[in-house]
């Protein structure tokens, strides 16, 4: 809906109907709405795009006094302050109406953004960036693209070290079961008993004489 043509203009983009809405909070980037039933419409929450004239998101916030956009225009916080006995506290929402954050806080007042620090660029020198606005883009498309090659590669480096770690590892611990294997087959008379692929398990009995003792016993007649 944003174009050449229309800026500077006011002009009826649509009309909304049967909205439970009594306050609209605007975006400070512009093109996101909130409307808002607050109060007695007890928090009803709809996340409106006014270029694509379609609903974001609905949601509630119940007995929410207060909305608040940061000077960002990325998040949204809905408040219940201490007019209500209940519910006191506050949410923050994306700019599309997406659920972040939610606290209760007994006795909550108020709700403020910290402000957007001052620019240093002058107005002039922000005018320049808005019209080369899609030079910048590339420019700063190809330094990320520059950057993720680098990491990519890092990466990859990395990777490759960790392998050849393990594969040296792996080689060693061959070479010291090589080594122990020879030690066992000479312990057993060069028999190669790690190829051994039979066995047999055998109970053997062994009876042991303590002692013999003879003794002569006399027979009466």
């Amino acid at each position: 809906m944003r174009t050449a043509h229309n800026t500077g203009r006011v002009s009826k983009l649509t009309t909304l109907k049967g909205k439970q809405a009594n306050a609209l909070f605007w975006s400070p980037s512009g093109r996101f709405i909130v409307l808002a039933g607050l109060k007695g419409f007890n928090g009803q929450l709809e996340f409106y795009n006014v270029d694509e004239l379609e609903t974001m998101a609905t949601a509630e916030h119940f007995m929410a006094t207060d909305i608040e956009w940061d000077p960002t225009g990325r998040y949204v916080a809905t408040a219940v302050t201490s007019v209500h006995e209940m519910e006191n506290g506050f949410n923050v929402w994306s700019f599309n109406g997406k659920l972040l954050y939610r606290t209760l806080k007994d006795h909550f007042f108020q709700f403020l953004w910290r402000p957007r620090p001052p620019s240093f660029l002058t107005p002039e020198k922000e005018e320049e960036i808005a019209k080369n606005l899609k030079k910048y883009s590339k420019k700063y498309e190809a330094e990320d693209q520059d950057v993720s090659m680098l990491l990519s590669e890092q990466e990859r480096e990395k990777r490759k070290m960790l392998k050849d770690e393990w594969e040296k590892w792996v080689n060693e611990w061959k070479l010291l079961h090589e080594e122990e294997k020879l030690e066992r087959q000479e312990l057993r008379d060069g028999e190669a008993s790690d190829e051994e692929e039979e066995y047999e398990a055998k109970d053997i009995e062994v009876e042991e004489v303590l002692d013999v003792t003879e003794e002569v016993l006399p027979f009466d007649d």
